[in-house]
């Protein structure tokens, strides 16, 4: 074998291993992307959180009524100011014994008086709370497997998630997924 052939044999070789060990990581990290938002079919995890205005709600005395829409956002989000009025139409057309939605901010309780003005000048009519901030994350995004925003998350009386979605909101499908919960 040439001196010159075997090298670019090492070449080659080395180049298989750096594909090989960058799909290796693309395949690990969309795994971890891939299912960690809640998954359809699961039960919705039970917490309480408080109310931006004071007060707090807990999830599980919201259940058994009507579907719940559980929306989690940030003030920072594009998508979630360009969704949310959007959302706030579909949630007034099908009406307060249809659906109930639940917006929890992920920003942090120094962002209250924000959140606040946010609501009032967008004259959103969804119950607005805060998520708790643990050690290293927050609770619900934790609990919900929020990796971006915003999330929607469409929950039956029973507590078992029906419709599921992060990131840029598939409006059409949200409303089905409201409508057919019933």
């Amino acid at each position: 074998m040439k001196k010159g052939n075997w090298a670019l044999s090492r070449k080659g070789l080395w180049l298989c291993i750096l594909i090989y060990l960058l799909a290796l990581t693309s395949l690990s990290a969309g795994e971890a992307g891939a299912g960690s938002l809640i998954q359809k079919g699961s039960e919705v995890p039970r917490f309480e959180l408080p109310l931006v205005g004071g007060g707090s709600v807990k999830l599980q005395s919201e259940l058994g009524k009507i579907p719940l829409l559980l929306l989690y956002w940030s003030l920072y989000c594009d998508h979630c100011r360009e969704d949310f009025p959007k959302i706030q139409k579909i949630v007034d057309r099908l009406g307060p014994s249809k659906v109930k939605a639940l917006a929890i901010n992920g920003d942090g309780k120094d962002m209250v008086k924000l959140v606040q003005g946010y609501w009032q000048r967008g004259r959103l009519t969804f119950v607005s709370l805060m998520d708790e901030e643990t050690k290293d994350a927050f609770l619900v995004e934790g609990l919900l497997g929020v990796e971006k925003t915003p999330v929607a998350v469409v929950v039956s009386p029973k507590g078992v998630v029906l419709f599921a979605q992060e990131g840029k909101i598939n409006l059409a499908a949200l409303e089905e997924a409201i409508r057919k919960a019933d």
